[in-house]
């Protein structure tokens, strides 16, 4: 029997504020440059933390990039999240209103829970 298709959730368009495009299929979460070219993909049980960064933690390069985000009222519409892999690798992230817990929930579901046995 073929393998169905994984459906795609879309957590982030591109936009002229962000030229990268975020992604969910299946456990693999992926970001995009300009929703064609995928430039980070990483499974979601590899993930180490997603939160909301910080303006000090955002490298210098970024804030350039993406100088329209910095007006604290671009910030409130699409605010930027750090996700952390395992391996250390750190990516900034500009979510819309409810990718930030779709993404929260995904990442959950790859946790595996501990069962103890009583003696």
């Amino acid at each position: 029997m073929p393998e169905m298709p994984k459906k795609i959730t879309l957590l982030s368009s591109s936009s002229p504020s962000s030229i990268y495009s975020y992604e969910l299929r299946g456990s693999l979460f992926t970001a995009r440059l300009f929703g064609l070219f995928p430039v980070f993909t990483i499974h979601l049980s590899n993930v180490h933390y997603l939160r909301l960064a910080t303006n000090n933690e955002v490298p210098p390069l970024y804030q350039i990039d993406n100088i329209l985000q910095s007006l604290s009222y671009r910030r409130i519409l699409r605010p930027t999240y750090v996700l952390q892999a395992k391996t250390g690798r750190r990516l900034f992230l500009k979510l819309e209103g409810g990718a930030h817990f779709k993404l929260r929930q995904a990442i959950g579901r790859q946790i595996k829970p501990i069962h103890s046995i009583a003696a």
